[in-house]
C-alpha cells in the first residue's frame, strides 16, 4: 500500500508540474510587453510569407540565408524601441528559443536584422509542428549592458 501511495503521489505530481508549465504559458504575453526600458513587438508568419523579401541591407538575396522548404517553417519577427522615447533601436543582438511546451534552456536561434518597410527588425526562421501554445524566448543584449534582458512570449499556433 505504500508503494501505491508513493507511486500515486508522483504521478500526481508530474501531471501537477504539467499543468502549472502549461498554464504558465496561457499568462504570457501574446505580441507587445516592455522589460527594463525595451518595448519588445513580436510577429510570427509562415515562412512562405517572406519568401523572396530581401536582406537587411535592402540588396536582393535570401533572408536569413533563404526560407526553408518545410510546410511547418515559421518566421518570427521581433521590433524593440526605447520605451520612453519611442525610438527603434538598431543595435541589440537578440538569440531566441521557440518550443511548444514548457521551454526551459538557453535561446539557440541568432535573430537577423531585418528591413521591412524602410525599418529595421529582427527575425530568423522556425520550425513549428503541430498546434497549440508555443513559448517563445529572447535575450536582448545591447552595446554596454552586462547581462541580456529577457522576456518572454505565448503563441497560439494552429494547426495545418
Amino acid at each position: 500500500m505504500r508503494s501505491f501511495r508513493r507511486s500515486l503521489s508522483g504521478s500526481l505530481m508530474a501531471v501537477s508540474l504539467l499543468v502549472a508549465a502549461c498554464s504558465d504559458n496561457a499568462d504570457l504575453p501574446r505580441n507587445t510587453q516592455t522589460v527594463n526600458g525595451i518595448t519588445i513587438d513580436i510577429g510570427v508568419m509562415p515562412a512562405e510569407l517572406v519568401k523572396g523579401h530581401a536582406t537587411a541591407a535592402g540588396a536582393p538575396g535570401a533572408l536569413h540565408g533563404g526560407t526553408p522548404a518545410m510546410s511547418s517553417s515559421h518566421h518570427l519577427v521581433v521590433a524593440l524601441f526605447d520605451s520612453k522615447t519611442g525610438a527603434r533601436i538598431t543595435d541589440a543582438r537578440i538569440r531566441a528559443g521557440v518550443g511548444d511546451r514548457s521551454y526551459n534552456h538557453k535561446p539557440e536561434i541568432a535573430l537577423e536584422p531585418m528591413e521591412i518597410n524602410g525599418a529595421m527588425s529582427y527575425g530568423n526562421f522556425f520550425l513549428m509542428q503541430g498546434g497549440g501554445l508555443w513559448r517563445i524566448h529572447l535575450e536582448i543584449l545591447r552595446p554596454g549592458m552586462t547581462a541580456p534582458v529577457e522576456a518572454d512570449f505565448a503563441y497560439e499556433h494552429a494547426s495545418p
